[in-house]
C-alpha cells in the first residue's frame, strides 16, 4: 500500500473496501493494548484533581504497575484460602485450579490486565505474579526444576486457554464446566510427568 494514496477514482469503492480491510489486518500483526483506566479518569472518579493523582503515580506506567501488583496480590490470597496444605499434591492441584479459574471468571476485568496484556515496564522472567509458577511447580514430583517449571508452564498455559475463552466466547456450543475443562488439561499434565517419573 502506497504511503500518499490519491483520491479514488469513481467506481473504485471494492478496491478502497479492500485497501481498508488489508490496512486494518496489517494493523493487528502487532498486539493490540487493552485500554486501562487513565490517570485523569482516575482523579475524575475519586473527585480529586489530577495533579492530586501524580503526587502518588507519576506516570501511567507506575499506575499500571502498581494495580497489577495489588491484583496479583488479591489472587495469590485467593489462592492461599483455596489451596489444601497437607493434602497429596494431586488434590492440591485441583484445588488450585478450582481456585483459579473461579477467580478469573469472577473478575474479567482484572484477569485481562494480569494475563492479556503485554508487560512493557518489566524485563523478561521477572515481574509481580510470576512465583504463581513456583506454587505449581512445588507440587510437581519429578524432574529438575527446569522440568518442574515447564510443566509448570504448560499448566499455566491450559488454564489460561480455558478462562479466556469462556470470558470471551461464551456461546461457544460448551459441552462441559470451565472447571471441568480446565482440569483435564492440568491432570493430563501432571498424571504424564508424574508417570514419568514412575517409569
Amino acid at each position: 500500500m502506497t504511503e500518499a494514496r490519491r483520491r479514488n477514482s469513481r467506481g473504485s469503492g471494492p478496491e478502497l473496501r479492500r485497501e481498508l480491510l488489508d490496512a486494518a489486518i496489517e494493523a493487528l500483526l502487532e498486539p493490540q493494548p487493552l485500554p486501562l483506566p487513565s490517570l485523569r479518569a482516575i482523579a475524575r472518579k475519586c473527585g480529586v484533581s489530577a495533579s492530586a493523582v501524580y503526587m502518588h503515580f507519576p506516570s501511567q506506567d507506575a499506575l499500571e504497575l502498581t494495580i497489577a501488583t495489588e491484583l496479583f496480590e488479591q489472587l495469590r490470597q485467593h489462592l492461599d484460602a483455596g489451596d489444601i496444605y497437607g493434602a497429596p499434591p494431586r488434590e492440591r492441584l485441583y484445588a488450585l485450579t478450582t481456585a483459579f479459574v473461579g477467580w478469573a471468571l469472577k473478575h474479567p476485568g482484572a484477569y485481562q490486565m494480569l494475563f492479556e496484556r503485554a508487560d512493557p515496564h518489566v524485563e523478561s522472567g521477572t515481574g509481580p505474579g510470576l512465583d504463581l509458577l513456583d506454587r505449581v511447580a512445588d507440587l510437581l514430583q519429578t524432574g529438575d526444576d527446569a522440568a518442574r517449571r515447564l510443566i509448570a508452564m504448560r499448566i499455566w498455559a491450559g488454564l489460561h486457554g480455558v478462562a479466556s475463552l469462556h470470558i470471551h466466547k461464551q456461546s461457544a456450543p460448551w459441552q462441559e464446566t470451565p472447571l471441568d475443562a480446565a482440569w483435564s488439561i492440568v491432570a493430563s499434565q501432571f498424571d504424564s510427568a508424574q508417570n514419568q517419573r514412575l517409569g
